[in-house]
């Protein structure tokens, strides 16, 4: 059972940090956040307010929850990469991730709000990564969680890996909608 459990949190693996610098790698991560929006977008389309209630696994984010929640991280993601650009190693502001998803916004099922900022926020931030110099993916910022110092291209890395993870969780959701009969999709 925690086995079952272990793999609908993380259906495609733990993120897996790659500290080695590698450009072409970290080119293939832009384009997954370039790409990251419209994918959303698809996998939510013709979802109604009910299908976005559904979960991925029992006790785990809805659907409109992951959306919001890509929403708060990413816009969080960005701001840090701005801080790892302009100041020496500065340690990042840090949030609880179950807090967030206690706040009004996170837990209305109009998603769109949330998709409009994602839109914005990975416009932007890609536009920035693509101007960055082999340099500059090496400047880093300080997690206080994981009182470890984190590499700017592998926090590409990672976040690309987070539109991945939470994508699938959403087609999973998707699948349970199918097999109740609602859905054809």
């Amino acid at each position: 059972m925690e086995e079952n459990i272990e793999k609908l949190k993380f259906p495609i693996g733990k993120y897996k940090a790659i500290l080695e610098f590698n450009f072409s790698g970290t080119v293939e991560d832009i384009k997954t956040l370039e790409s990251f929006s419209q994918k959303l977008k698809d996998a939510v389309k013709g979802l109604d307010k009910t299908d976005l209630k559904k979960t991925y696994r029992d006790g785990g984010m809805n659907i409109a929850q992951i959306i919001h929640h890509y929403c708060d991280t990413h816009t969080y993601a960005f701001m840090r990469t701005k801080h790892a650009l302009l100041e020496d190693n500065p340690s990042v502001k840090m949030y609880e991730v179950s807090e967030f998803l206690t706040t009004p916004e996170s837990n209305v099922l109009d998603i769109n709000d949330s998709l409009n900022v994602i839109d914005g926020i990975h416009a932007k931030w890609v536009s920035l990564l693509k101007t960055l110099s082999e340099e500059d993916f090496k400047k880093t910022y300080y997690h206080s969680a994981r009182d470890k110092n984190i590499i700017l291209h592998e926090h590409v890395g990672m976040y690309a890996w987070h539109t991945k993870h939470h994508l699938v969780h959403i087609e999973i959701a998707k699948e349970s909608i199918k097999k109740e009969g609602k859905r054809n999709q």
